[in-house]
């Protein structure tokens, strides 16, 4: 576009195309700069339209918070249960009866899943006086599991000493060599989690922030009743990974919408702030399982809740600097505004768009339509390679995949590991919450009297310390080691905070969310291991979990070291604003 004055025009020509386009004057505010300007003010929290959308921010997170720990209470272990043999059933024998003479280990074990191999049909023309009598001298035979007498036998059944309904576990038989599938509840969660990070991290920066809320959170409700009303374990299945998928979608899309758009004074206060929703949905997980003891129940009541995200699907608005970063100007002007965009940048925009219509005019259709089919298939993959092509993004992405998928290891093994600390899951619960409360609380203040890398690594040094504690603690010193646990607890959850605020600063705004749900990815896929090392590693030596975890969480801490830091910097919008600020700090050093 020519930047001659517009009054400025030769009398005996005609005025080409080029000069009937008015100029941009030089120094003039551009309708970019203005949106700019406006989003700083709203980001300062002057009005009520930052409050606004905090507000609607954090409080669908608390619904996370609910599923996140409520399978401590669905997968509730019955305190006792054993195989029942049918024989002896049938002649009314009791259950302490049965347990006494079928059971290895008799009335002193609590949890059996074997059945000696007598020959029951002989016991059973018995009284159970004259059974005793009649086995006292005899060896005792081969034991089989009570799933391998049902394959021959299909009246052979466990009998749990639980009431009715309070778990899942009785429903489908969730013992014994059949414990994995219990875990796998949990895991499912994490799958879920696993995939929806990344996919919805893609779809928010690909379509916007809240398309991909508004997605999530349908799914989300969709899944709760399916959890709720699932009549096989596979359904039970699929409506947890629904959950731990539309869960990510929700978090990282919100977080990202409060990010970008709170300016400096307040980001790391809010950003910190909405991590509260997670701990305050423990608490109220707590109070709902006591309220109600029957799983379907507690997860009714757990899924009630996510249809108030109907609202906040209404009132939600679409992030405005990703309106910038997407060259949307007007609609991020209209939503700041609440009006239209003045005369001149309206002109402004039509100039810019004809300008580009006359550059892509000469190209073939053929070539275009070629072009078009080329993106459709890049499309989802287009996002990543811009995170990991330069050099210093893809350092930087990888550091914080792997810091994020030992947090998340740690902090899943610390609340798996409550049943061998001893705890009531009641209090267990709540601790957890207030111990995740106040860890938040103190990481506010550690950001304001520290760097990021700095609070970083001396909270993930910590942390791993605490775990690494354990190796010199008697098992039976219960007290010392739920102080350690809670302590390494406070640790990762203050660290978890500025973690997350210290990768979302770190990276443009075209790319932030990708980054962000990448690395989701990342410690999902960690929390996706937490159960089988509590359930695998655990039994042989009770120690082995916190000192893997331990070990991994001192190493995040020194790989945090080579991290940017990024307090009291602005954010960028463009990939290629990044990498000339790389190439500026390499000249400085040089220099």
């Amino acid at each position: 576009m020519s930047t001659e004055k517009a009054n400025h025009t030769e009398p005996d020509l005609d005025p080409t195309e080029e000069e009937k386009q008015p100029a941009i004057e030089p120094g003039k505010k551009t309708l970019k700069d203005v949106v700019l300007e406006g989003l700083d003010e709203k980001g300062k929290g002057k009005d009520l339209w930052l409050w606004i959308m905090f507000i609607l921010c954090i409080t669908p997170n608390i619904i996370n918070g609910f599923h996140v720990s409520s399978y401590v209470f669905l997968s509730r272990m019955p305190e006792q249960f054993f195989c029942v043999v049918p024989a002896l059933n049938h002649k009314n024998w009791s259950y302490e009866q049965i347990r006494e003479i079928a059971i290895p280990g008799g009335l002193n074990t609590s949890q059996s899943c074997n059945v000696y191999k007598w020959d029951y049909d002989k016991l059973a023309d018995l009284s159970f006086e004259q059974a005793k009598i009649y086995l006292n001298d005899k060896d005792k035979p081969k034991t089989a599991s009570c799933f391998e007498m049902k394959e021959q036998d299909d009246d052979y059944a466990f009998h749990y000493e639980q009431d009715k309904d309070v778990s899942f576990v009785p429903e489908w038989n969730l013992v014994c060599e059949r414990t994995a599938y219990r875990s796998n509840v949990q895991v499912a969660l994490s799958i879920g989690k696993f995939v929806g990070a990344s996919t919805f991290g893609i779809i928010s920066d690909k379509y916007g922030r809240k398309a991909c809320f508004n997605l999530a959170a349908v799914l989300y409700i969709l899944s709760g009743l399916l959890t709720t009303y699932s009549p096989t374990y596979v359904l039970l299945m699929l409506g947890r990974i629904g959950l731990g998928f539309c869960g990510s979608g929700v978090f990282y899309s919100l977080f990202t919408l409060i990010t970008e758009n709170t300016g400096q004074k307040y980001r790391s206060s809010l950003s910190i702030a909405y991590n509260f929703s997670y701990p305050v949905g423990f608490l109220f997980l707590a109070g709902a399982a006591y309220i109600f003891p029957k799983w379907r129940d507690l997860q009714l009541a757990l899924t009630i809740p996510s249809f108030l995200l109907i609202i906040h699907i209404i009132w939600l608005v679409e992030s405005p600097r990703y309106l910038i970063s997407k060259g949307k100007y007007k609609k991020a002007y209209k939503m700041l505004y609440r009006k239209k965009p003045a005369p001149d940048f309206l002109l402004e925009l039509q100039c810019e768009k004809e300008g580009v219509e006359i550059v892509d005019a000469p190209k073939e259709k053929k070539e275009v339509e070629s072009k078009s089919c080329n993106d459709k298939i890049r499309g989802w993959f287009q996002e990543v390679i811009k995170i990991y092509g330069p050099s210093n993004l893809r350092n930087k992405a990888l550091i914080c995949h792997f810091t994020w998928c030992v947090t998340s290891l740690t902090y899943y093994m610390l609340s798996l590991n409550a049943e061998n600390f001893k705890a009531n899951i009641y209090i267990w619960t709540g601790l957890t919450g207030t111990v995740d409360i106040f860890g938040y609380i103190v990481s506010i203040f550690i950001l304001k009297f520290s760097t990021r890398r700095l609070s970083q690594f001396t909270l993930f040094v910590l942390a791993g310390a605490f775990l690494l504690a354990v190796l010199g603690v008697s098992k039976e010193k219960e007290i010392v080691l739920l102080v350690l646990a809670m302590m390494s607890r406070f640790c990762i959850t203050s660290v978890y905070a500025i973690m997350t605020l210290h990768t979302a600063e770190m990276f443009p705004t075209e790319i932030r969310n990708s980054v962000l749900g990448i690395s989701s990815t990342a410690a999902h896929f960690g929390s996706f291991f937490a159960p089988y090392i509590v359930d695998l590693l655990g039994p042989w030596a009770w120690y082995i979990p916190t000192t893997i975890c331990g070990t991994l969480i001192v190493l995040a801490g020194f790989l945090i070291l080579f991290q940017p830091e990024t307090k009291h910097t602005g954010l960028t919008d463009h990939v290629n604003e990044d990498a000339k600020e790389e190439t500026d700090i390499e000249m400085n050093k040089k220099e």
